[in-house]
């Protein structure tokens, strides 16, 4: 599968041949910050795992706002845009069905969803597979509640700024706010109760 799960619990994308590897576990502004490619080579060649996995992300005030998206909602075939969760919480999560640890937080993603979505908060799934077929069969299978849209090269370009880095692992979830900011963002699988925790303070 070009995927495994590590001791940090984190499926990681392959860098490019000859691409430089930047820094992680630090969070650089977003001005600053060197946009690479991994993310994007993941949806055209099958991920493999790196031996040099990056480090969990602090919570951190440089982030900036969520980026809009729109696609369709592969949970029941609508179409969805970021500006439809204006005034939410949510919890934006960048997968794949082939990645292990991503599939290990998504009965957790489900039950929070259910627990909160009358209080204004939502996950959005962002999916990094190749194709929407498996996608498809995944959250069919796992009665997957929130909705799940497969990730274009703009969303992942467009988050990797925001959030002052490349996506080169997954799960890589970001927390935002009611005013629409990108708070905490997580590499690796995390369990239900800290997102809990996360979220809770922020409805």
């Amino acid at each position: 599968m070009g995927c495994r799960e590590k001791k940090s619990e984190q499926a990681v994308v392959q860098r490019p041949e000859g691409a430089k590897q930047s820094s992680v576990g630090q969070v650089k502004s977003p001005e600053k910050a060197k946009v690479a490619e991994p993310a994007k080579k993941a949806m055209e060649n099958e991920p493999a795992a790196d031996k040099n996995p990056p480090q969990p992300i602090e919570p951190a005030d440089t982030y900036e706002k969520a980026p809009m998206f729109q696609g369709t909602n592969l949970v029941d075939g609508s179409q969805i845009s970021l500006k439809d969760y204006e005034g939410y919480v949510l919890i934006i999560d960048f997968w794949a069905s082939w990645c292990p640890p991503c599939k290990k937080e998504i009965p957790g993603f489900i039950d929070l969803h259910k627990k909160y979505k009358d209080k204004k908060f939502a996950v959005i799934g962002i999916s990094l597979d190749k194709g929407k077929s498996p996608v498809e069969k995944f959250v069919s299978d796992q009665k997957v509640n929130y909705p799940v849209m497969m990730g274009t090269k703009q969303i992942i370009s467009d988050y990797e700024k925001a959030m002052g880095q490349p996506i080169r692992s997954i799960p890589t979830t970001a927390i935002i706010n009611r005013a629409g900011g990108i708070v905490s963002v997580h590499i690796g699988f995390v369990e239900k109760e800290k997102f809990d925790e996360e979220i809770s303070n922020l409805l």
